[in-house]
């Protein structure tokens, strides 16, 4: 099974190809220009660099999120879009799962995080390779305080070393392991009102 991968949540979009389980090539986008304008030409680089026609896809993976609002869509969007054109279906995974995916095979708890601004974050738990909390919104000030014995992994300072973020090529890999959730679109996944909506709330008081 050949699946095109996704990440568009994060400050760096990355596109990766793989191949039965196996990461064939992966690339970072250019983080100085908008993702909107990185993604489709990163994609065609690195399908033309390993020889493999869209044509030759048989799924379609992406970062659902949480992460970026506008990335998230943009990237769900371009899923949709080939998944929709081609008749292929498409393989969400959301950003946590992706963050976890390098310490499934690993022992212990595991608290996937990414942070959200403001003192927030958005927040999971993985344990012997199974989710034992699903991804939420928290307050890190009080959720910090309930880490005792969980390695941190994601890109809050405070808690995280070293800071990673999701990439492509994990999303890929997590979606080998996620082929029940496949279906025709994938959806967003919003943990929060973004800054729009929220600022839009308050006038509204």
């Amino acid at each position: 099974m050949t699946i095109l991968s996704l990440e568009t949540s994060a400050a760096v979009a990355s596109v990766a190809l793989l191949r039965d389980g196996k990461v064939l090539a992966e690339a970072a986008c250019d983080a100085s220009k908008k993702h909107a304008e990185t993604v489709l030409p990163a994609i065609d680089a690195l399908l033309r660099g390993a020889g493999c026609a869209m044509a030759g896809l048989d799924a379609f993976a992406v970062d659902v999120g949480p992460g970026s609002f506008t990335g998230v869509r943009i990237g769900v969007c371009l899923a949709n879009g080939f998944a929709l054109a081609m008749a292929k279906p498409v393989i969400p995974v959301d950003a946590l799962r992706a963050l976890y995916e390098p310490y499934r095979g690993g022992s212990g708890l595991y608290c996937a995080l990414i942070d959200a601004r403001n003192g927030n974050a958005y927040a999971a738990r993985y344990r012997d390779g199974r989710c034992v909390e699903a991804p939420r919104a928290v307050e890190l000030a009080a959720y910090g305080a309930g880490l005792d014995g969980a390695r941190c992994i994601g890109d809050v300072p405070a808690l995280c070393a070293p800071l990673e973020l999701p990439s492509a090529a994990n999303v890929g890999l997590a979606a080998f392991t996620l082929l029940d959730g496949a279906g025709a679109q994938a959806n967003p996944l919003y943990l929060r009102p973004s800054q729009a909506e929220r600022m839009a709330g308050e006038g509204r008081r």
